[in-house]
């Protein structure tokens, strides 16, 4: 592992391509198309956090503790450490406590996904928890909470989510599955985050990701499956030992 950098910026280590290496601190991301493919992005960027000596926060409106947690330690140089994991499980099933492998002490239940106290009350408490003031927060997906508060209630709860990652200089990711939505809903949450990274599929069936805002600029191919194993994993494959430059190298 290795600290942040010395401006403060969040590493992405190739989580978005060649073309970004980190996002500034207190930076709000949307990321727009369909929720696995959305989904998939943001644990690539979120898991990024291992190496780095940050923590994770991880909202859960759709799939239980368990579903999640499988699906972003495999994003994981070391699918093994969840010390730095958290989660906040606001899916039908969050009060039945299905944590997987993660501890059942870093996982907070709300209600549902329109229990917006419920979610606040559990990110807050593992925020007053966690002992580093690096954080990433992550909820996949912001959808359900839209559909079940309406679009003003659902607009209030996000400006004061992406308001604490401003003023914590955290990072913020926010999955929203567009096809639950009018066009006019996704530009209002847009105009509360600082960049949206948007799933487009080509005539030819690629599937690519293009940036705005303060991501302007990215543009990655997500077609493939293998496009979101752990680039330090790919780099070192066949290797037998790991690289001296590799953050993780002991």
């Amino acid at each position: 592992m290795t600290g942040p950098p010395m401006d403060g910026a969040y590493v992405l280590d190739g989580a978005l391509g060649d073309s970004l290496d980190a996002i500034s601190s207190g930076t709000n991301l949307l990321v727009v198309g369909d929720e696995a493919g959305a989904s998939d992005l943001s644990y690539r960027i979120l898991a990024r956090a291992q190496r780095y000596r940050e923590c994770v926060v991880l909202v859960t409106t759709t799939e239980t503790t368990a579903s999640v947690v499988d699906a972003y330690r495999s994003h994981l140089a070391d699918p093994d450490d969840l010390d730095h994991l958290h989660v906040v499980d606001a899916s039908h099933s969050g009060l039945e406590r299905d944590t997987g492998p993660l501890s059942p002490a870093r996982v907070e239940a709300a209600k549902s996904p329109g229990d917006v106290t419920g979610i606040g009350v559990g990110i807050t408490n593992h925020l007053r928890s966690i002992k580093s003031d690096r954080v990433r927060l992550g909820m996949v997906s912001l959808s359900p909470v839209v559909e079940r508060l309406g679009p003003e209630r659902a607009f209030a709860f996000f400006h004061v989510l992406t308001s604490r990652v401003r003023n914590a200089d955290q990072l913020g990711l926010f999955v929203v599955d567009e096809a639950r939505h009018d066009g006019e809903q996704v530009r209002v949450l847009q105009s509360l985050v600082d960049g949206t990274l948007v799933f487009r599929t080509t005539d030819d069936d690629r599937r690519l990701v293009r940036g705005t805002g303060v991501v302007e600029g990215v543009t990655l191919d997500a077609t493939d499956a293998a496009d979101a194993r752990n680039p330090v994993e790919t780099a070192n494959e066949g290797n037998g030992e790991a690289d001296e430059t590799d953050p993780d190298a002991e």
